[in-house]
């Protein structure tokens, strides 16, 4: 009996629940389809799509081939690049969708309710801020996630529940509730949006919340298979994409229940009968290198010329005086390369050794490269040589979380990290001394200036986007005006937006969200900003790394597409 106990505990007995499932693709648009629901009964679906111009809802009965757009352009999620946050759900009796609107401004948001086939929607809850919800199975409650707390809902009105963990720092999002079975806990989504986040769930009548997961990476879209099995999309431990993973929620312990190389899993949902209809958004993504000249003129899309190479699959460059760092793989995950003026691509290191999950970082010299990888779960700080050889490990003690910066006099690389407090700034020493935490609140994407004046960092807001912010290299806050006229003008994402031109008195950022990003230039003296780029991203692309030539007269930046369908699942069990 203890042996079977032990054998229980440890999932010795676990079964793949998608074993004999085989995906029925039911979409095949040309543009993007994300963020499949489907109805409790499950035989309608409901998700977004950039076939008709903007992002749109449309539904569909599953198997009809045909397709409603409910929004008609109405629908105006924050951006392409964000996490996406459960905008569409089912209310069970009345057969209606759910959907979040922005209208106007991107810090505010209302949910609509509207006929499932189509009509003139109704706000049905208005926030104020952007907010996840989602329905008890009886209908007669819905919770909605807002800033700080978790609130129930009813038809007779509102109430907070009351938790411990309720005060938390700007930055720290929570999305993608779901109810348990019983109703006795609401189960979530917790943490930073793209770097470190978790399954955790709180007791519907109040208490602690306890952390289910522990990927400390991107998660999202948690859905019942049963009363204790939770699936769900996550990174992969080696960096290599979104797959999806099912947990038993009082093991703990994740299973990865998806396979394939070339496509990814980013977002799951299930219905309610028996045997389970899964729908999921499977994308099979593509990235390419492209430049742009930096002119007097604004640019337009026919001037971006694409960088040959190789690989079919290259994102986030960096230059240095004759080679270009970035990163590709061949299927799984992201290795390091490099490719010289005479066009020959050379892999540094294999992205079957540990993912890489950042833009590489090149010493101002040129001999080096600072970069991180992903292995069993954690990514490390590391150093290369620019052939090669010579790999040294920085800093173990904490966790990497976006790319790093060379200091002027190559000694230091500024880097965001998590050391066990969240995702602070740190700069590491070369020569393998211990790190130095700058910040002491949630900050990204350090950037330190080629004059060694002033490092540029991100400090997250709580309404999901980043304030431009300057400190000395020694962690002083220091304002400098130009900088700080950019306010919150950049959404979570996953690169860098705003990178040096040499000499350090000009900042280029990226501005916008797909399919309006586009290139900008800041004079740090005078604080005149102006556009250089007048991009068309309508296939669903989206820019997430740039950087500037030595020379300072051409941007060369990636664009990822997803290449995102909706498939069909019908689970055996």
């Amino acid at each position: 009996m203890g042996i079977t106990w032990r054998l229980w505990v440890n999932d010795y007995f676990w079964q793949n629940p998608l074993a004999d499932a085989r995906p029925v693709r039911l979409t095949d648009f040309e543009g993007e389809e994300v963020d499949a629901a489907i109805s409790p009964d499950g035989k309608f679906m409901v998700f977004l799509s950039n076939r008709d111009g903007p992002l749109d809802v449309f539904v569909s009965q599953i198997g009809s081939g045909a397709f409603t757009n409910l929004t008609k352009g109405d629908f105006r999620p924050p951006t392409w690049a964000m996490v996406r946050r459960n905008r569409v759900l089912w209310r069970r009796r009345a057969g209606l969708v759910h959907a979040g609107q922005q209208p106007g401004s991107r810090r505010t948001a209302s949910t609509l309710m509207g006929p499932t086939m189509g009509g003139i929607p109704k706000l049905f809850i208005d926030h104020g801020t952007r907010s996840s919800l989602v329905a008890r199975r009886e209908d007669a409650r819905v919770s909605t996630r807002r800033i700080p707390a978790i609130r129930s809902s009813s038809r007779t009105g509102t109430r907070a529940i009351p938790r411990k963990s309720s005060s938390r720092e700007p930055g720290v999002h929570c999305h993608f509730l779901i109810w348990s079975r019983d109703g006795r806990f609401i189960y979530f989504v917790k943490g930073t949006p793209t770097t470190d986040m978790d399954i955790w769930r709180i007791p519907a009548r109040g208490g602690n919340a306890e952390q289910i997961t522990f990927h400390h990476a991107w998660v999202g879209y948690p859905a019942w298979l049963d009363a204790r099995t939770l699936i769900y999309s996550a990174t992969a431990d080696d960096g290599s994409g979104r797959w999806l993973y099912a947990i038993d929620v009082e093991h703990r312990i994740p299973h990865r229940v998806s396979s394939g190389i070339a496509e990814q899993y980013l977002s799951v949902a299930v219905d309610q009968v028996q045997p389970h209809h899964l729908v999921a958004t499977v994308a099979n993504p593509t990235a390419g290198l492209w430049t742009v000249p930096i002119a007097n003129d604004v640019q337009p899309e026919s001037a971006v010329t694409p960088i040959q190479a190789a690989n079919t699959r290259a994102l986030s460059p960096r230059y240095a005086g004759d080679y270009l760092a970035f990163l590709s793989s061949k299927g799984g995950a992201d290795g390091l390369w490099k490719l010289d003026n005479s066009g020959t691509a050379v892999e540094l290191w294999k992205g079957g050794d540990g993912g890489v999950v950042a833009a590489p970082a090149i010493s101002p010299d040129g001999n080096r490269i600072c970069f991180s990888y992903r292995k069993q779960g954690r990514a490390e700080l590391y150093v290369i040589n620019a052939n090669g050889t010579g790999l040294t490990t920085l800093a173990k003690s904490i966790e990497v979380q976006s790319a790093a910066s060379w200091s002027p006099d190559g000694k230091w690389v500024a880097v965001a990290a998590n050391q066990g407090e969240g995702t602070r700034v740190f700069k590491i020493p070369l020569d393998g001394g211990p790190p130095i935490r700058l910040r002491d609140t949630l900050s990204f994407n350090p950037v330190w200036s080629p004059d060694d004046r002033f490092i540029v960092y991100s400090e997250q807001r709580a309404s999901g986007s980043f304030d431009v912010k300057t400190m000395t290299p020694d962690g002083a806050p220091v304002v400098v005006p130009a900088v700080a006229s950019l306010g919150s003008r950049f959404p979570v994402a996953f690169g860098t937006p705003y990178r040096f031109m040499p000499g350090g008195k000009t900042l280029i950022t990226l501005q916008g969200t797909a399919p309006n990003q586009n290139f900008f230039r800041l004079d740090l003296e005078t604080g005149e900003q102006r556009q250089l780029t007048s991009f068309d991203l309508k296939s669903g692309s989206v820019i997430q790394n740039f950087d500037i030539s030595p020379d300072g007269k051409r941007i060369v930046f990636d664009r990822l597409r997803n290449h995102a369908d909706i498939v069909l699942m019908n689970l055996a069990r």
